[in-house]
């Protein structure tokens, strides 16, 4: 993952400007606390501070730019913000080295305890402290830079990074306290000055622990809110919306492990839709079969079931009813007639008129078909066996086979019933020829309020165009 990017990118123009004003400054406090806790740089007139400050910083910029250079590339498998940070600490630790041979190259004299005492400070204010904000910095820079990639190797940990500065900033108030009053031991001055130059070391302390206590609780902040709103989206099915967090610790694996989840989530819901897509064909398949089974006993066309599913989903539109609950309709109604397997073929394939008692007969299918799909939890079937039961029921309460009036009639029956009456007296069968549209119409309009729901009579003849349009796609052959 990190191959494409290295120390070089990492560190661009402004990247390094802010590293290298972080340094200056941090040469600068560096510089001031040495003046306290070694009374030889105490006594240096400023000119001559200024100048060992000047050639330690140029002799840092040295340092990490060859450093950047050498170790470009990322090092036994740790990430580039922290091979960052190791250098950072290591162009610390060799300009704590190069104080020391510059003192004692321009200074001869120069005691062995100011030498331990100057090592000291940038070993524990620089390498420790002040390498820590160039760290935070370094991982800014490389979030901004890495943000399509990911971290495949998680080796580093978050109670690591705690415990380091831990250590460091209870180290460091403790050598720097113990290097201030041996500074005063050396000369036998131990007076309320002692107790001020304390104060402001530790005050100084206190600034620096207060920055990167903010900076890097920023940045466990902005990471953890990326977290929660990884889970949120999970939570409202936005799968594609897992973001990743570029750290190679635990944070960076959780979101690495959220979005191969949401990944295998996603995918599994994508099987699932497509198996009941596939189900739902299926179930699609053996209604409209079922329906043409009824169909083909009776010798009536298989197309008449297609074209009242699609009259009734029209219809039902027009009614105001919902779309899902308007296909469930179209699912359902080819089984409205499914009750006629159960009826004898002498009376199902008469050609002329029935006599009362084999209409009897006849009139059973609304509640054979009823019967054979009541027992069913699905939906479709539900519905089917209402549209079944209740489709030659008239508005009157004169149908059959409950005599149910107005609406006590299931909205989906008293649908079905309009398409079902149009498309059986516009079609030829074994016991007559098709009707002309118009005789059909003078019959609806008749029959408004006595057969038919006034509702659906008035929607029928709304979408006029529209029925003929289904009917010229789905014609007999």
């Amino acid at each position: 993952m990190q191959n494409s990017i290295n120390i070089k990118s990492l560190l661009d123009f402004k990247t390094r400007v802010w590293i290298y004003l972080l340094s200056f400054c941090s040469i600068i406090f560096l510089q001031t606390f040495c003046t306290n806790v070694c009374p030889f740089i105490d006594g240096l007139q400023h000119d001559k501070l200024f100048r060992n400050l000047f050639i330690i910083f140029i002799l840092q910029l040295v340092y990490r730019e060859f450093l950047y250079t050498y170790f470009k590339e990322s090092r036994k498998n740790l990430s580039l913000p922290r091979q960052a940070y190791f250098l950072s600490i290591i162009s610390w630790i060799l300009a704590g080295f190069s104080a020391f041979i510059l003192h004692n190259i321009l200074y001869p004299d120069f005691p062995l305890s100011s030498h331990f005492r100057i090592f000291s400070s940038y070993l524990t204010l620089g390498a420790g402290i002040l390498a820590q904000l160039e760290y935070i910095i370094f991982e800014k820079r490389y979030k901004e830079l890495s943000k399509d990639k990911v971290f495949t190797i998680f080796n580093e940990k978050i109670s690591q990074r705690i415990i380091e500065t831990f250590l460091i900033f209870t180290i460091t108030p403790i050598i720097t306290i113990l290097l201030i009053i041996g500074r005063y031991n050396d000369y036998n001055i131990i007076d309320s000055q002692v107790t001020l130059e304390v104060f402001y070391i530790g005050l100084l302390l206190i600034i620096s622990a207060v920055i990167l206590a903010i900076a890097f609780g920023k940045i466990l902040k902005e990471d953890t809110k990326i977290i929660i709103n990884n889970i949120q989206n999970i939570e409202n099915g936005k799968y594609e919306n897992t973001s990743i967090i570029n750290r190679p610790d635990e944070l960076g694996e959780i979101s690495y492990a959220m979005r191969n989840m949401s990944s295998s989530i996603k995918d599994g819901i994508n099987e699932i839709e497509s198996l009941s897509d596939e189900i739902i064909n299926t179930q699609k398949e053996i209604i409209y079969t079922m329906g043409e089974i009824a169909e083909t006993r009776s010798k009536e066309t298989g197309n008449h079931v297609k074209r009242v599913a699609e009259y009734s989903k029209l219809l039902a539109l027009k009614l105001g009813i919902s779309s899902d609950e308007a296909e469930m309709l179209k699912l359902a109604s080819p089984m409205h007639d499914i009750g006629k397997v159960g009826i004898p073929d002498n009376i199902l394939n008469k050609p002329g008129k029935l006599t009362p008692e084999e209409f009897e007969i006849m009139k059973t299918h609304a509640q054979l078909g009823f019967d054979m799909l009541k027992h069913s939890s699905k939906a479709i079937l539900q519905i089917a066996a209402i549209v079944s039961n209740e489709h030659h029921e008239k508005y009157n309460g004169k149908g059959y086979p409950r005599g149910l009036k107005g609406e006590d009639i299931h909205i989906f029956a008293r649908i079905t019933a309009v398409a079902d009456v149009f498309d059986a007296l516009g079609s030829d069968r074994i016991y007559k020829k098709a009707w002309e549209d118009e005789k059909i119409f003078e019959l609806f309009n008749s029959e408004k309020g006595e057969h038919f729901d006034p509702k659906v009579i008035e929607a029928f003849f709304h979408s006029l165009d529209e029925i003929k349009t289904i009917r010229e796609r789905f014609k007999d052959i």
